[in-house]
């Protein structure tokens, strides 16, 4: 087994490989999440709607006393950062974030995770891919990934969009996306 890298934030879970197929662990901290994600028909609907890529359970041992489950999600073929994409593949995939934190709402939950690295085309279509980036919506909160939303997508376009293209490559630099700051200067 070897755990990727880039995963390792997420108290949720974790992505890691074997034999080059690509799994995710469910935490056991992640599991009413989780559950309430795949039973109260979020999951279906944001698959069905390509806003959400697929997975299925898989029964594989990683002797984590931590884990509550693996699940492979379907293959990505070809991966892509959001420094290289055009100005209308980043605002796509602005939108796509929009429209799954809407949906998100109706079933109860919120996107807790709004990284622009979290969307990968499949065939030129944005799909979110971290089953893990749910959570409870408490009402009347804010949204939590509302700052991240912004740096990782409102700024980049602002910059792109007013002054330079060529700025989308701050995000390269910005991993966390540009700061509202340096972006409200330029």
């Amino acid at each position: 087994m070897k755990k990727e890298y880039s995963s390792f934030r997420d108290p949720s879970g974790f992505i890691f490989s074997v034999d080059n197929y690509v799994f995710r662990q469910v935490n056991n901290s992640y599991k009413a999440q989780y559950d309430h994600l795949m039973n109260s028909g979020l999951y279906q609907n944001l698959v069905t709607e390509q806003l959400l890529v697929d997975h299925k359970p898989i029964d594989l041992e990683t002797n984590d006393p931590n884990k509550y489950m693996v699940i492979q999600p379907a293959k990505i073929n070809f991966i892509s950062y959001p420094y290289e994409w055009s100005f209308s593949q980043l605002k796509d995939a602005a939108l796509t974030t929009l429209k799954i934190h809407k949906c998100a709402l109706k079933y109860g939950m919120i996107l807790k995770d709004a990284s622009a690295y979290n969307i990968q085309f499949f065939n030129g279509v944005p799909k979110l891919i971290d089953t893990l980036s749910f959570d409870f919506y408490h009402e009347g909160t804010p949204w939590i990934a509302y700052g991240q939303f912004c740096r990782h997508f409102l700024a980049p376009l602002m910059l792109m969009a007013n002054i330079d293209i060529r700025l989308s490559q701050l995000m390269r630099i910005y991993i966390d996306g540009i700061p509202i700051d340096l972006a409200s200067k330029l």
